[in-house]
């Protein structure tokens, strides 16, 4: 049980882990958008404010998320402080009723992966909204091309003001 609890953890930020892989797709709207600031994303404040996520995890986890515009995080952490908080008060429940310790160790381990899952949210959220349309500000590209039996590379660095 336990390894799947890690590796929901894991699944569930690992956009935040690699943040700087966008899809090309995600590109090609951003930069059309000429109201695109690369010296305000750039700058070290932030567009979004990180403990205004924070604060709106920590009332409602996954408001941070949908705050950032990070919308399937945002249902993963409801989805998953939800089935954690349900799992702690149905064994809380079976043990008021039954007095089973079995019940009770389950609560308590309940209780620990909500703890951990809601901390995660909380950061998650913080760093979303810092890095919040960082990606944007920059366009990093790199080809290799094969051309005439000879290998070349190309490195593309694009700010936008």
């Amino acid at each position: 049980m336990r390894i799947r609890l890690l590796l929901l953890l894991i699944l569930f930020f690992y956009k935040s882990l690699l943040s700087q892989d966008k899809i090309e797709l995600e590109y090609a709207i951003f930069f059309q958008n000429t109201q695109l600031d690369t010296t305000k994303l750039l700058s070290d404040t932030p567009l979004k404010s990180p403990w205004g996520a924070v604060l709106r995890s920590a009332v409602f986890p996954g408001w941070g998320q949908f705050y950032t515009e990070e919308y399937i995080k945002a249902g993963i952490a409801l989805t998953i402080n939800g089935f954690f908080l349900y799992q702690i008060y149905y064994y809380e429940m079976k043990w008021r009723d039954t007095k089973k310790q079995d019940y009770r160790e389950k609560r308590n381990d309940y209780t620990w992966y909500f703890a951990i899952s809601y901390l995660l949210t909380l950061v998650d959220a913080y760093i979303n909204a810092y890095l919040y349309k960082f990606d944007e500000a920059m366009e990093i590209s790199q080809n290799i091309n094969m051309r005439e039996s000879h290998w070349s590379t190309e490195l593309n660095l694009s700010f936008h003001f």
